[in-house]
């Protein structure tokens, strides 16, 4: 199977790119490299810089005339997205309105695409359902929940199948530490290199943290995968993620004590338009795929520790 994979130079998109190959699939990455890094790029995947919001990413698409698309190029931070609407839109609406426009084109036969919990309204039941309401607060959210709303209008009406995975907090080996996604990321980066970590707001806040390996295996599963119809977009979605909340605190304390840190944390203003509380409830993927999180979470966290206490240079600035 021809797999295209967007933000393939990226955290998830890097390790999906390794375990696609490790399945005999064939794989070409496309990454502009304004996050990703090109080491992280398997060898056996073809690699072609481009940006997904030009047309020379059209070009490519039918050039490669992939079987699927996995879609994970996006603008990924929440507090950038709150100082810069317009340009989360730009990335993230635009630019993926183009890899499905792009997509249809080239009769792709499956359309992965990556969301987020940040869809959901803080005021619906937790752990949230795919079917709970969908009213995010931060504008990354809002763009996310478009996407999905454009995914199923190219299922419907352009003969596009498309399924959308809403993901919890990824962490793991090979995410960047040096912008405001991913706490455990930029907790590590700073508490190897003896540096203060500051805490945003009290540090309560919980999100739905899963290591990356799990991740990949949900996207894998859904490749092929046999799909129930669904006639809505929330028939259509899958949450991935392990149903237990871990707070910025517990993080905190942790962490700390697997790299031997010392210091306090530094207390630092809450950032705008995030979630205080998230878990999703994952029994469709259960269900449906066979799916369910391998990993533990103390044993993430080493296996993360580990990756950048080995790696930690990588992101000097």
């Amino acid at each position: 199977m021809k797999v295209l994979v967007t933000g393939g130079a990226g955290f998830i998109g890097s390790h999906l790119a390794d375990a696609l190959l490790a399945n005999k699939h064939a794989v070409t990455v496309v990454d502009d490299l304004s996050t990703g890094r090109r080491e992280f790029v398997p060898g056996g995947a073809e690699f072609i810089e481009a940006d997904i919001t030009t047309l020379k990413f059209v070009d490519i698409t039918q050039r490669i005339a992939p079987d699927v698309v996995c879609h994970l190029a996006a603008q990924i931070s929440v507090s950038e997205s709150a100082r810069n609407p317009q340009g989360d839109a730009e990335m993230n609406i635009c630019g993926s309105l183009n890899v499905l426009s792009a997509a249809q084109r080239a009769g792709v036969k499956r359309f992965i695409n990556i969301s987020s919990g940040a869809v959901y309204s803080p005021l619906a039941t937790l752990p949230y359902r795919e079917s709970a309401v969908a009213a995010p607060l931060s504008p990354y959210g809002v763009a996310k929940l478009a996407v999905e709303h454009y995914c199923q209008y190219f299922a419907q009406f352009r003969g596009l199948p498309t399924v959308t995975v809403r993901l919890g907090n990824v962490f793991g080996p090979r995410q960047n530490p040096l912008g405001e996604a991913g706490v455990i990321a930029i907790f590590l980066q700073r508490m190897l290199g003896g540096e203060p970590v500051e805490v945003h707001g009290s540090g309560a806040q919980a999100k739905d943290y899963i290591y990356v390996s799990d991740v990949v295996d949900a996207l894998v599963c859904l490749l092929d995968a046999k799909l129930p119809e669904a006639k809505d977009m929330t028939g259509r979605c899958y949450n991935i993620g392990t149903g237990v909340p871990r707070s910025v605190n517990e993080i905190f304390t942790l962490l700390a004590g697997i790299a031997s840190y010392r210091l306090a944390p530094v207390p630092g203003p809450a950032r705008p338009a995030d979630q205080r509380l998230v878990t999703l409830d994952c029994g469709r993927a259960r269900k449906v795929l066979g799916w369910k999180p391998q990993v533990k979470w103390e044993e993430g966290l080493r296996w993360t520790h580990e990756w950048f206490a080995a790696n930690r240079s990588m992101f000097a600035n």
